[in-house]
């Protein structure tokens, strides 16, 4: 049984983990499967990093032909939408569809929907112009804005793909809201990252840096670089909410260390990489308690980071999903639909402080300042969303083996 997993995203330690998680679990659940795992351009670094060495799964990093892939998407898309299958790059990655027996969308966030990728649509069509099974496993979708000529022709698109797909998990609950107004069949799941809890030796290097003190892990998100924050807030505004929010921290870990794990890696976009992003933050607050990770460190070594820690406040999606997965406590800064969601379908909603408004106005700051405040406070072990993700994430694979078994 030949897979091909298309549209993975790379350079990000929560898209690693689902990655590892639901193809670990998945040559595990089925020892005859075979994967390739398709890449187009991608920096082979990165692509390295996600790599889970077993001569069953091979990772396929194709050369684009040069041009902008984009335009000539859209246009074709706009225009003749089978036209995707005479695309240059098409025709050098069809012969690895066509020996595939099922074809898997990767799982991770809203590239169908809030940030309209069409490269993403782009490989589905070619998986349905060449009529093979697929599959859209652990995703969020949404939301479909129409304002454009454009947005409706991409929503359209997506509609059309989701109707077309053999099977689909969505991990969120506004992503599940939003398929049933599509009247869309889909499967709920949570992240594929729940379908495991790996631990792995923390090196050397990084015990020496966070050194013997308790700590509590703190992960901020930049926001500039995301659609709804872009042009809206500036970044000096990005750093005094948080800088007001690690106040309230060190008011009540005030003899812990604070550590900083970076989500993203490789990033050629510096708005999105964290690293340096909290290099400068760490300068504009000047506290020496914080500890930034270094990026090089993978997603196994994260959670396991993570771990010990006494709690971890997170405005980044993977860092909340670690937490979880690691059964310690959490205060969720939810800056898109697919945080909340998350910890909708798991009601535990109260450890979740949506930031979306904040940058609004001072009375919005004040309520989100306070509230997190009290979330905080409030913080304790509790390992029932850690059981209920895990309950989630093990139905929907169960349901998948059946589907699969089905398809073949």
């Amino acid at each position: 049984m030949n897979f091909l997993i298309v549209n993975q995203p790379l350079n990000n330690r929560g898209d690693e983990a689902a990655h590892k998680a639901l193809v670990r679990v998945l040559l595990n659940s089925l020892p005859e499967a075979k994967l390739d795992v398709l890449f187009i351009g991608r920096n082979q670094d990165s692509v390295n990093q996600y790599k889970i060495i077993d001569n069953r799964v091979r990772y396929v990093n194709v050369e684009p032909l040069k041009g902008c892939i984009r335009r000539l998407l859209v246009r074709f898309l706009i225009l003749f939408p089978f036209f995707v299958m005479f695309h240059p790059t098409a025709r050098k990655i069809i012969p690895i569809y066509k020996k595939s027996d099922i074809i898997m969308c990767a799982p991770g966030g809203i590239c169908m929907g809030g940030f309209q990728n069409w490269e993403h649509i782009w490989l589905l069509l070619i998986a349905k112009f060449l009529n093979k099974p697929t599959i859209y496993y652990g995703r969020s979708i949404g939301p479909f804005p129409i304002t454009t000529y454009l947005n409706r022709i991409f929503k359209k698109q997506s509609i059309n793909l989701l109707n077309y797909f053999s099977f689909i998990s969505l991990r969120d609950s506004r992503s599940a809201n939003l398929a049933d107004l599509l009247n869309v069949k889909y499967e709920k799941t949570v992240d594929s990252a729940f379908l495991e809890s790996p631990c792995a030796k923390i090196p050397d290097a990084v015990n020496e840096l966070i050194g013997q003190k308790p700590y509590v892990v703190f992960v901020p998100n930049k926001l500039i670089w995301h659609y709804a924050y872009k042009g809206k807030v500036s970044l000096d505004g990005v750093m005094s909410f948080y800088k007001k929010i690690l106040d309230i921290v060190i008011s009540k870990y005030s003899e812990y260390n604070i550590v900083m794990l970076p989500q993203t890696f490789n990033f050629d976009d510096s708005n999105k990489g964290d690293v340096n992003f909290f290099r400068a933050f760490k300068q504009y607050t000047n506290c020496q308690n914080l500890i930034i990770v270094d990026d090089i460190y993978s997603s196994d070594i994260q959670q396991t980071i993570i771990s010990k820690s006494e709690c971890v406040i997170g405005a980044r999606y993977h860092s909340i999903v670690f937490a979880i997965n690691q059964a310690v406590p959490f205060v969720a800064l939810s800056y898109e639909h697919k945080i909340m969601g998350l910890l909708e379908n798991l009601q535990k909603t109260d450890f979740a402080i949506d930031i979306t408004s904040c940058f609004d106005s001072d009375e919005n700051m004040k309520k989100t300042l306070s509230d997190f405040s009290m979330a905080l406070s409030q913080t304790c072990k509790d390992e029932d969303a850690q059981k209920k993700a895990k309950k989630i994430a093990e139905e929907c694979f169960t349901k998948f083996q059946n589907k699969i078994i089905e398809l073949v």
